[in-house]
């Protein structure tokens, strides 16, 4: 499996130099100088060959082995993905979505079958409030992919829908439920969540849609506006306050998570505090770990598929992203991996998108630095560029 953005980079007649570069820096050498010579020049080569000596000397030395890519791994979710695209029913509903309008319930009904009504209402709230993610297409449209591909990879059984509804669910409750309805209140409104959940989501599904939900996420965005009504600054005291009052409010559902929060927030050593940065704390400390324990508890890997699922979908439209988010989700997929390998379990169609979604993620980090590698000018920069993204990518780069 190569995916399509490095199919593009290997056109390169300059592709192979760039990636012996590539692991040439990950084994904390400096390149060979004819290899930066057909690269860059003879008189930048010299110097870039001088940047990352310095480079080098001034960085802890890692004893870490570069990871290589697998080629010839699974594809159960590329080929899934290219089957469904594939699907006039999903062709259509699709497209529908795209253009901000309703599809036909019959469409809907092959992928979420007595489900179907509950995923109708969610999508109209979409629809109504014309919810985009970044790349200004509609939110909705991620939600159908991720559903329809838990229909595609069979995750369904027994004749009935359940995955494939609740993965079409799974950010529901993050983005329509506007916490801050009741800022009036001083805190989290359970009867406002209670109320949601129980409309749009069916009884027998609002655990696993609740485990799959980053009410992390959530606190912080009521956190964050809560703040900005009181003209306070986002601080990690002022943070850190904002939770102990969660906490003190006896909230079943938050109270758990803020509790997880305010433990984890109260210690954080990062450098710099800010909104994303408390969000990825939790996110690779909390969110994909609770649903790890939630899973093993329940004895039931399908949720965790689900989540990966929707990080590949991600990781698909990364095009739209800034290169800090597309780090950021490419890390999420590798962090998903490797938690999900802890499992130790012999099932092999689980163990192959996990090690799918490793290469994807490996091929998806070795392009952003390629690509800064194979331009032709600003060479210098770029070449710092790349090594401070690698930097940022240790985890996909190293086994």
């Amino acid at each position: 499996m190569i995916n399509t953005d490095l199919i593009h980079l290997k056109l390169s007649k300059n592709y192979k130099i760039a990636y012996t570069i590539l692991f040439e820096i990950l084994e904390n050498k400096v390149p060979g100088f004819d290899h930066l010579e057909t690269l860059y020049g003879s008189q930048k080569a010299s110097t870039i060959s001088d940047l990352l000596k310095t480079y080098f000397a001034n960085r802890p030395s890692i004893n870490l082995k570069p990871r290589r890519n697998n080629y010839n791994g699974p594809r159960d979710i590329v080929l899934a993905r290219r089957k469904l695209e594939q699907d006039v029913h999903y062709q259509r509903v699709h497209e529908a979505l795209l253009l901000n309008k309703y599809p036909d319930i019959n469409e809907l009904r092959v992928f979420y079958g007595d489900y179907t009504h509950y995923v109708m209402e969610i999508f109209s709230m979409y629809i109504e409030l014309n919810l985009k993610r970044k790349c200004e297409i509609s939110a909705a449209t991620h939600l159908n992919r991720v559903g329809s591909m838990a229909y595609q990879m069979k995750m369904n059984k027994n004749g009935d829908f359940k995955y494939s509804a609740i993965a079409v669910m799974h950010d529901t409750i993050e983005d329509l439920l506007h916490l801050s309805n009741s800022a009036d209140t001083g805190t989290i409104d359970r009867e406002i969540y209670d109320n949601f959940v129980n409309v749009y989501i069916p009884p027998e599904l609002q655990a696993p849609v609740k485990i799959l939900t980053n009410h992390y996420n959530s606190i912080l965005n009521y956190i964050l506006e809560n703040l900005q009504i009181e003209d306070k600054a986002f601080t990690l005291k002022n943070v850190l306050y904002e939770l102990g009052k969660i906490i003190q409010s006896g909230l079943p559902e938050f109270t758990v998570y803020a509790r997880k929060m305010y433990d984890l927030l109260s210690k954080i050593t990062i450098e710099e505090i800010g909104f994303d940065n408390l969000k990825w704390e939790c996110y690779k400390s909390l969110y994909l770990n609770g649903i790890a324990d939630d899973v093993i508890k329940n004895d039931d890997y399908r949720l965790f598929e689900i989540k990966g699922i929707d990080l590949s979908d991600n990781a698909h439209g990364k095009g739209s992203l800034s290169i800090d988010a597309r780090i950021r989700n490419i890390n999420k997929n590798i962090l998903w991996a490797v938690i999900g390998e802890r499992f130790n379990s012999t099932w092999k169609p689980f163990n192959d998108h996990l090690a799918e979604i490793r290469e994807d993620a490996l091929q998806s980090a070795q392009y952003i630095i390629l690509n800064d590698l194979l331009q032709p000018h600003s060479s210098l920069d770029f070449m710092m560029s790349a090594l401070l993204k690698i930097e940022n990518l240790k985890e996909v780069f190293y086994e």
